[in-house]
């Protein structure tokens, strides 16, 4: 899956905009030589020799000798050199952070994993993320460009300010400045919400699915929202989507983590929820991956806490309808993945209904990938360094 996409609106010049459109073709697989760019695109052979030149000097593209057809001089092939550019992105798994290093076609030429202990602050923190940020440096192959630094984070984020400003699964850390970890090591940096990114990848890999506007909540150790209209995640500087740390008046007496009372999570999230389920199945996991597969089987309908954690939840995102009207639901998360349970909160939902004239929004389970999230994290900067390759005449 190619991951870059060059916006022909920022090129100022009709050759850097050949140079765009030649490179995307080869890059997705559609030209395989000179005379399929010039067939495909109307090009002049002038035009296209001059181009392809420029992509071949700065090794976006190779040009190889294939087999000879009959008599006459091999042809030449051209393949995208999907290793030209590669970017780091930083990630949360479970208990630990989780780095990858990804190439133009999103292939993960290193992955690396941290485990951070539950009672870490910000120099603990801190120092994982600088190692992860190192070893991914050191891991790039030869002959490789490093676009920058991805940081894909759950949690509460400032992204104005580039701040992680807590999580709840590492209740010590506050207000984390990941630019000044990253930058000095494996810059550029950018920030961004785990759910937008993995909202990004899912819509640039279905567009059809994703046209319109949709919701994607995660309903699993902690919840959050991200929204999207025709597959561009609504991503504003600040933070966004916060929908577990609504206040809800039957949770009045519960603390949360985030330092407020009665917050959803706090009646709703797997972190609040966990003690409870394992009085009924003491071998649950906290990973999520493999929790969903442990809940997946289990009569989680058989305990109220969940019973009113879906009702609250539902009311919850009932009301978030009202606000951004979706026609579209993705939820993910271990919950989601039981049959019995999601079909009860399909019912909840529906119960609450929409407001006259409007339609329900289409309802839909999905399983939680981090490799859409590393892809969706990815992407905005591998496009932008291909893009100024592309475009340079140097």
């Amino acid at each position: 899956m190619a991951l870059v996409t060059i916006d022909d609106s920022g090129l100022s010049t009709a050759y850097e905009r050949d140079c765009a459109r030649v490179y995307r073709l080869v890059l997705a697989g559609l030209a395989h030589s000179r005379s399929d760019v010039s067939r495909l695109l109307g090009m002049r052979s002038t035009t296209t020799s001059r181009v392809t030149g420029d992509l071949l000097a700065h090794r976006l593209i190779l040009e190889t000798t294939g087999e000879a057809s009959g008599r006459g001089r091999p042809a030449a092939v051209l393949v995208a050199n999907t290793r030209r550019i590669g970017t780091s992105v930083i990630y949360v798994s479970s208990q630990s952070l989780s780095g990858a290093l990804v190439d133009l076609s999103g292939h993960l030429v290193a992955e690396r994993t941290i485990m951070i202990a539950r009672d870490a602050d910000n120099a603990a923190i801190a120092a994982a993320m600088a190692e992860l940020a190192r070893l991914l440096i050191e891991a790039m192959p030869r002959g490789m460009s490093h676009a920058g630094t991805a940081v894909s984070l759950s949690g509460l984020l400032d992204l104005q300010r580039g701040q992680w400003l807590m999580a709840s699964r590492w209740p010590k850390m506050r207000g984390l400045d990941i630019a000044a970890i990253l930058a000095p090591i494996a810059g550029p940096v950018e920030i961004c919400r785990n759910l937008d990114a993995e909202l990004r990848a899912r819509a640039a890999r279905e567009p059809e699915q994703f046209a319109g506007s949709t919701l994607l909540l995660h309903w699993g150790w902690g919840i959050g929202l991200a929204y999207a209209v025709n597959g561009q995640p609504f991503a504003p500087a600040g933070s966004f989507g916060e929908i577990g740390h609504w206040r809800l008046s039957a949770l009045e007496e519960r603390s949360c983590g985030c330092g407020n009372t009665a917050c959803l999570e706090t009646g709703a999230a797997l972190w609040s929820l966990l003690p409870a389920l394992r009085q009924r199945w003491p071998d649950l996991e906290e990973d999520e991956a493999r929790l969903a597969r442990q809940l997946s089987g289990r009569d989680l309908m058989s305990l109220p806490e969940i019973e009113t954690a879906a009702r609250l939840l539902a009311r919850a995102l009932a009301n978030a309808c009202r606000i951004f009207f979706p026609t579209r639901i993705a939820v993910s998360g271990p919950f989601a993945a039981n049959p019995q349970l999601w079909a009860h909160f399909d019912e909840l939902l529906r119960a609450e209904g929409t407001m006259d004239g409007f339609a329900m929004p289409h309802l839909a389970s999905v399983r939680a990938s981090q490799q859409h999230e590393i892809h969706g994290a990815a992407a905005p900067l591998l496009s932008r360094a291909a893009g100024a390759l592309v475009t340079d005449r140097g």
